[in-house]
Formats: C-alpha cells, sequence, structure tokens
C-alpha cells in the first residue's frame, strides 16, 4: 500500500492523470483510508484553482516589472 510519503511525492503527477494505473489505484485506496491525505488533495486542488484563476488575484501596476527585476538580481 501507498504510505502518506510516496502520496505526497506523487501528488502533483495524481492530479495531472500522470500516473500509471496500478499506482493510481493503490493511491485511490490510500484516499479512501486516510484523512489527511485526503484533506492534502483537497487543498491542493482548491489552490490551484484559486491560483489558476486570473480574475481573483489582480497585481498592482508595475509588479511584474519589480518581479522581473528582482529575479534578474538574484540569478
Amino acid at each position: 500500500m501507498v504510505s502518506c510519503k510516496k502520496l505526497a511525492q506523487s501528488l502533483s503527477a495524481y492530479i495531472d492523470g500522470d500516473l500509471d494505473h496500478d499506482l493510481c489505484c493503490e493511491i485511490e485506496k490510500h484516499l479512501s483510508l486516510c484523512r489527511r491525505c485526503s484533506v492534502l488533495l483537497d487543498s491542493v486542488r482548491k489552490v490551484l484553482i484559486v491560483s489558476g484563476d486570473e480574475r481573483t488575484f489582480e497585481l498592482p501596476m508595475g509588479y511584474e516589472d519589480r518581479l522581473h527585476a528582482f529575479l534578474d538580481s538574484r540569478m
């Protein structure tokens, strides 16, 4: 059976549908038995929905320029 640690490591691929069938079935079995991992999956899905909706967050004027300047200075 999949451990909580293995599930956490595979969560992104599971959400994206990029896992083989057997591992996906093991993860789904684990999720049916583990409340903590079920909450983790639900939380990650909600964050992806909120962060993927450009209408949710309006960036301040000039933010993009400041972000790029900061990243350029660090790389």
